[in-house]
């Protein structure tokens, strides 16, 4: 009973993630096309990740109900609370309600960028040939598949470094919105959308951030969240 309850929660949990990120690859590829259709299936697709969205939440509180109840039988019950491990099912299941609500989150982010995209009001060709939202479009789909693919492969270590990924794409939103703000022929309306826009890709890229290092805290123990005033934070990289 419980390897089935868990086994459909891992399953759902990591079915969500790769439609999450699928639904950043195809912004992505919407944007930098000029692609209105898209982007308006986009924004119907976003239903699917609700509906898996409640069902993992209700995966979740089951998964946990029955850990508790049988925690000694699995061999958990002399674990040391300070020490995680992924082979403890409450453990997980208490991660898999952070991780769900963050992997909605990007969903929520992915569609509100669709959604205002679809309107046309942002000049033809802003996505692919300007930077610095071209290189905003690479880290941020960089950092979801970082983040999903750490998930879906259960992997303790990454390649690369998310937090200075995180750093480059805040620096290269707030340089967005300084050269776009100063750009004489961008009407209001443009610049209102493309700062929508610029806005939603920064909260995308940190909801993917928590998804890894809500990761860590399961794989490790250790919360390396809100360390940016550690003089020497750690990176979720080697």
């Amino acid at each position: 009973m419980i390897i089935s309850k868990f086994y459909y929660l891992r399953k759902n949990l990591y079915s969500m993630a790769e439609l999450v990120l699928e639904q950043v690859i195809l912004l992505s590829e919407a944007l930098e096309a000029d692609d209105y259709e898209q982007a308006l299936n986009i924004v119907e697709r976003d239903d699917l990740i609700d509906d898996l969205e409640k069902e993992n939440d209700n995966l979740s509180q089951n998964a946990i109900l029955e850990a508790v109840s049988n925690r000694n039988i699995l061999g958990m019950g002399d674990v040391d609370n300070g020490i995680v491990l992924k082979k403890d099912p409450l453990r997980f299941a208490l991660s898999a309600i952070r991780i769900t609500r963050n992997m909605e989150r990007m969903g929520d982010q992915v569609v509100n960028c669709a959604d205002v995209f679809r309107h046309q009001t942002i000049r033809k060709g802003l996505f692919k040939n300007e930077e610095p939202m071209t290189l905003i479009l690479s880290r941020v789909t960089t950092l979801a598949g970082m983040a999903i693919e750490s998930l879906v492969e259960e992997k303790e270590r990454f390649m690369g470094s998310v937090n200075s990924l995180e750093d480059e794409l805040n620096e290269l939103c707030d340089q967005a919105f300084k050269k776009y703000r100063s750009v004489p022929d961008m009407e209001k309306q443009e610049f209102a959308d493309v700062y929508r826009i610029i806005l939603a890709l920064e909260r995308l890229g940190d909801y993917a951030v928590n998804v890894a290092e809500e990761l860590v805290r399961l794989n490790t123990g250790k919360d390396i969240r809100h360390l940016e005033n550690v003089k020497s934070k750690p990176t979720l990289y080697p």
